[in-house]
């Protein structure tokens, strides 16, 4: 895990991409059955839910899912993976890891010689607790304990332990408290400035103060309208020149039968995901899901510029075609770009554009089916 590098991202967006990948890894432990978790196996791996008395000594894993575990006392020869409302590990030595995800988590009196990654609500790794790194996400986490570094993301992070070297912390409020003794240096992404008890020794204090409303400016919005229009302005004109047919095909679709072509697009966007999950999961289908998350891609890329060319040549349809694409593919471009109302001006123009790609294939199959075959007649004697 790479926490050792400077984040530019807000605290919030941090904390959601760590909270997720822990969540799936609590969904996988809960999830397998309980049938499963009873026993050890032939490499000394212990499984166990709250059925089963907490072991004293373990020579493999530590494999638990349930609701409250209270391991005291106990030796772990390698890691411990534990999921579950209550994690309590006190008085132990683990060889290994450790890796829980739960709502409490207390971590006391214990020794960890490897890492410790945890996930929950409130989280704490208690004093007299060492470990070589310690990961940690919830709403509270505090470090009380002794580690080499750390890597903290919650709304209130307490440092009140040792840390040999660096720490990062992603977090609303930072605590550094008495008893807290950091070698290395802490970067501290807050939205405020860290409370610092007057015991409290650090090496050194890095502070990247964050906001959770969006801190654009205005020269910065106005800059991504101006780029977005430009570009799919170019992108309108070559299409214009490329396709000519199809954006005059369109606009008149437009014109004259808009409800089956929107119709059709809002249909098409809502199969697309499960065509191709349907496609992924036979085999045969791979190729063709393949296929068609392309064109679907490539749909979205241009859909703007697309459906801007085809409306502006709709409405100046006895102008120039090509200062109606320009136009048109301006103000699709400037639009999509605009905060807040962009990202449904984009979905509206991916609507428009599949819509008439599939307007066109249903055309062309139904004039096909309508042809009448061609049978030679054969030569009279």
């Amino acid at each position: 895990m790479a926490f050792n590098q400077t984040a530019t991202a807000p605290s919030h967006k941090m904390r959601r991409c760590l909270l997720m990948a822990f969540a799936l890894i609590a969904l996988a432990l809960t999830a397998l059955p309980t049938a499963s978790f009873a026993g050890t196996d032939t490499a000394g791996n212990v499984l166990a839910t709250d059925n089963d008395a907490n072991p004293s000594g373990v020579e493999g894993d530590l494999y638990w899912a349930g609701q409250a575990l209270n391991l005291d006392d106990a030796s772990i020869g390698r890691d411990i993976i534990a999921a579950g409302e209550s994690l309590s590990i006190r008085d132990c030595t683990v060889g290994g890891a450790v890796r829980l995800a739960a709502r409490t988590i207390d971590i006391a009196k214990t020794t960890v010689d490897g890492s410790v990654t945890v996930v929950g609500q409130h989280v704490v790794l208690n004093t007299d607790s060492s470990a070589n790194c310690f990961y940690a996400i919830g709403e509270t986490v505090a470090l009380r304990g002794s580690t080499k570094s750390a890597a903290l993301a919650g709304d209130t992070v307490t440092i009140d332990g040792t840390v040999e070297g660096d720490v990062e912390v992603w977090a609303d409020k930072l605590i550094l408290g008495k008893n807290a003794h950091i070698t290395g240096t802490v970067n501290a992404h807050v939205s405020e400035d860290p409370e610092r008890a007057a015991g409290a020794e650090v090496g050194a204090l890095k502070i990247d103060r964050t906001e959770n409303e969006d801190t654009s400016t205005v020269n910065d919005v106005i800059g991504g309208i101006v780029a977005a229009a430009l570009s799919t302005c170019f992108v309108a004109l070559l299409l214009e020149l490329v396709f000519p047919r199809a954006t005059a095909s369109a606009a008149g679709m437009l014109h004259q039968r808009p409800t089956p072509l929107w119709v059709s697009g809002l249909l098409g966007t809502i199969a697309v995901v499960p065509t191709v999950l349907l496609l992924i999961i036979s085999i045969a289908g791979l190729s063709l899901a393949g296929a068609l998350l392309c064109g679907v891609i490539g749909i979205a890329l241009v859909s703007s510029a697309f459906a801007g060319c085809a409306i502006a040549r709709m409405v100046g349809h006895s102008q120039n075609r090509y200062a109606m694409a320009a136009a048109g593919g301006v103000i699709a471009g400037a639009l999509t770009a605009i905060p807040l109302v962009g990202d449904f001006i984009s979905g509206v123009a991916f609507v428009f554009t599949l819509g008439y790609v599939i307007q066109i294939i249903w055309r062309n199959a139904h004039l096909k089916s309508q042809q009448p075959a061609n049978t030679p007649e054969l030569p009279t004697a």
